[in-house]
């Protein structure tokens, strides 16, 4: 099975992938996570083409000389002022691809500073009034997205995964009533629960999660717009469904540029 997707396709180290061994190490960490695989290729070229080595190179070197290349590029990288947690994702990526062949660093290598995340430091929740006014400014099916993620606690990646092959359905709204006749949706009960099936979730598991008055009002505006506009309606069906691609689910980058979208139009 090929793991190989859109954002690797585009990637300028996918040329890595032609080595069979590369690909095995690459679909291997894939069956894990998709897209830690595809972070994990573009650290490794990125961290090879600065060397100006192979990934096969990489391999022959011996542990001291391993080690000191990667204790090199860690002080090179925090010369150059990259965050800690950019240059451990870099040398996770080379350790990845190291223990693939057996081969391991010498000792530890110690990264000032991996635990921050100096692009979210000033991040805040925002204000009632703050999402209010998201809401506002948002175009109908961004305002879906912005309550799961916001009402009902849900990751973006459950809205639409990674891949686009996967999301939340209609089925997963346990309550929700469908009557293509009459192009309508009903909510018998508010606030009503959510299924998160267990593909769709990080832990693994399967959970139930409620979901607000407010979001299943923005919802059956735009799902009953959908049936007017001649769609079908069942339990199968997307709830974020991508308008310029054949394809049932949006993926998880589209949804968060809608959210994006919205919260700098409200700024």
């Amino acid at each position: 099975m090929s793991y190989r997707r859109v954002s690797v396709e585009k990637s300028r180290h996918r040329h890595l992938l032609s080595g069979p061994e590369v690909k095995r190490w690459y679909d291997n960490v894939a069956r894990g996570s998709i897209i830690t695989a595809d972070v994990y290729l573009r650290r490794l070229g990125l961290f090879c083409e600065k060397n100006n080595i192979t990934p096969k190179t990489l391999v022959e070197m011996d542990k001291t000389s391993l080690t000191a290349l990667a204790l090199d590029n860690v002080t090179r990288l925090e010369a150059e002022g990259h965050a800690g947690s950019y240059i451990e994702s870099i040398v996770k990526a080379v350790k990845s691809w190291l223990q693939h062949n057996n081969k391991q660093l010498k000792g530890k290598v110690r990264i000032r500073d991996a635990g921050d995340t100096p692009t979210l430091k000033d991040e805040q929740i925002p204000t009632q009034e703050e999402l209010g006014r998201v809401l506002r400014v948002s175009a109908p099916d961004t305002r879906v997205a912005v309550c799961l993620v916001a009402h009902a606690g849900l990751r973006p990646e459950v809205l639409g995964d990674y891949t686009g092959n996967d999301g939340l359905r209609l089925g997963d709204f346990l309550e929700l009533e469908i009557d293509n006749k009459n192009k309508t949706v009903t909510f018998p009960t508010l606030p009503t629960f959510i299924r998160v099936r267990k593909k769709l979730n990080k832990g693994g598991h399967q959970y139930l999660t409620l979901f607000s008055e407010e979001g299943a009002r923005h919802l059956k505006e735009i799902l009953e717009h959908r049936m007017r506009q001649g769609e079908e309606l069942t339990s199968e069906s997307s709830v974020m469904k991508p308008k310029h691609v054949r394809k049932q689910f949006i993926r998880t980058t589209n949804i968060s540029d809608k959210i994006r979208d919205g919260i700098e139009r409200q700024a």
